[in-house]
């Protein structure tokens, strides 16, 4: 059972160091997921959402339109770490609804997210601390347990009022919004993911174009003719980088069709014999591509240095990678004139479509929020249908919501096209009360399996053991 708060509706001692420790186990891997593991930034990261890159500019607290000239005015900060198209996009709609002076102003403000967790150790400290911002962005799919936790305010009725329902959202993004059947967020954006190339690279190497990979062996093959060293053996090029982007267990283990939740029992399953045959595929990749090599490139970003413009999509320094829709925008923003293509991931015996899954953000009000009213304006202004398709279709994410969802426009784009194609057959991560410490065992076990460390075996039976054990406290 979650733990209760204080009469005075601040978090115990207990409840903050459980949830900022599971907050902080993790590495790799940005929101819904990165490649890089990143020490505190010195310049701005990229906006998360499973991968996203943002731009290189330090994002600063969105300018805002005057308050009205006369009568009650409600602030309510509100915190993301959106940074380059997603921060634009982001800061126009707090501006075009602060100007409409409704009483309750949106002050936006930039909050990094921590290396390598889903969750932000400064929001849950916050909310421990009883001064929470009135609104926050979060990673949909660890909603569940930081609602068991008590960080989170139910919003149930408000959505309720307001007319939000079930049946307005595809099931799976009001599934990780809710937990015993009550609603703690509103679901914002969703995605899925495929294999990009870059065409440009792969035709000057003298691969068909014409026919990209559809097998991993075609697309470990692709990835040799692309592949650059120096003279001392260096890698330059990668032409795959199997711990870059989007290149989660989860990935791994839903190309090889394996099965991480088993809802039925309750129970976790990491260590399917299918996701462990594709840990081994992962290790022999790791292996052929070299230690040294993944080492030197988990050094080169570990400061947040390979977002944006710099992320090796973009720099040219790898030819293929696993990502997701949101690389749409990026490949406009940033290299307008290079040919990328996306196909769907490649499996052991063709496409596999399969493998591909979805994740997506969500916005709070954080328990002890000083003003739910006024909280809840603000974030139905930022998550609610208008907010969410304005900001989708300026970033090329997916709406949650199952009628913006088919506007024309996230088809138009070929290569959006095929993100929209996956979304029928993508999966999602376990929507459980220890989503989030699932999500830092499983970074810790690739890394321990990279490193040689542990057996794909034994790695994904200690997550087994550790997250299972966790899970059975809230039955």
């Amino acid at each position: 059972m979650a733990e209760k708060t204080t009469s005075s509706g601040k978090l115990t001692r207990r409840q903050l160091l459980s949830g900022v420790a599971i907050a902080g186990m993790g590495a790799f891997l940005a929101a819904c997921a990165g490649g890089s593991p990143a020490a505190a930034p010195t310049t701005a990261p990229s906006s998360g959402n499973t991968g996203n890159t943002g731009a290189s500019t330090t994002p600063t607290t969105a300018s805002t339109s005057q308050p009205p000239a006369s009568g009650s005015v409600v602030t309510v900060d509100q915190w993301d770490s959106y940074t380059g198209v997603d921060q634009t996009a982001h800061e126009k709609i707090i501006n075009d609804y602060n100007a409409k002076n409704t009483g309750v102003k949106i002050n936006r403000v930039y909050k990094a997210d921590p290396p390598g967790s889903q969750a932000n150790e400064l929001l849950l400290t916050a909310i421990a601390s009883g001064s929470p911002p009135g609104v926050a962005r979060f990673d949909r799919f660890i909603v569940p347990q930081f609602a068991a936790q008590g960080f989170l305010t139910e919003v149930t009725d408000k959505a309720k009022t307001q007319g939000v329902k079930q049946e307005d959202y595809f099931p799976f993004a009001w599934e990780e919004a809710t937990y015993k059947n009550k609603l703690w967020c509103l679901p914002h954006n969703t995605d899925t993911r495929g294999l990009w190339i870059n065409m440009d690279q792969a035709k000057e190497a003298g691969l068909d174009t014409s026919k990209p990979p559809q097998k991993l062996d075609e697309m470990l093959t692709w990835a040799d003719k692309l592949t650059k060293k120096d003279a001392q053996g260096r890698i330059t090029q990668y032409g795959f980088n199997p711990i870059f982007s989007q290149t989660a267990i989860y990935t791994y283990g839903w190309i090889w069709k394996g099965e991480f939740y088993d809802k039925a029992k309750n129970v976790i399953t990491t260590s399917d014999p299918k996701i462990v045959d594709s840990m081994k595929w992962f290790k022999q990749v790791c292996d052929k591509v070299g230690a040294d090599n993944l080492d030197a490139y988990e050094a080169a970003c570990a400061n947040a240095q390979c977002n944006g413009a710099n992320n090796y999509f973009y720099t040219g320094q790898v030819s293929m990678m696993w990502s997701g829709d949101w690389e749409v925008a990026n490949t406009k923003k940033y290299k307008p004139d290079v040919k990328y293509l996306a196909v769907p991931l490649p499996g052991l015996d063709g496409p596999a479509p399969y493998g591909s899954w979805a994740g997506g953000w969500s916005f709070v009000i954080p328990k002890g929020a000083k003003d739910v009213d006024a909280a809840w304006k603000a974030l139905y202004a930022i998550a609610g249908p208008d907010g969410e398709l304005e900001y989708c279709k300026a970033t090329y994410h997916i709406p949650t919501h199952v009628q913006s969802a088919k506007d024309p426009y996230f088809s138009e784009d070929p290569n959006h096209k095929v993100f929209m194609d996956l979304l029928p057959v993508s999966h999602t991560r376990p929507p459980v009360p220890v989503g989030s410490l699932l999500w830092d065992e499983l970074i810790k076990a690739r890394s321990d399996i990279e490193h040689g460390k542990k057996t794909p075996e034994q790695a994904l039976k200690d997550v087994d053991d550790k997250v299972n054990a966790e899970l059975k406290k809230f039955s």
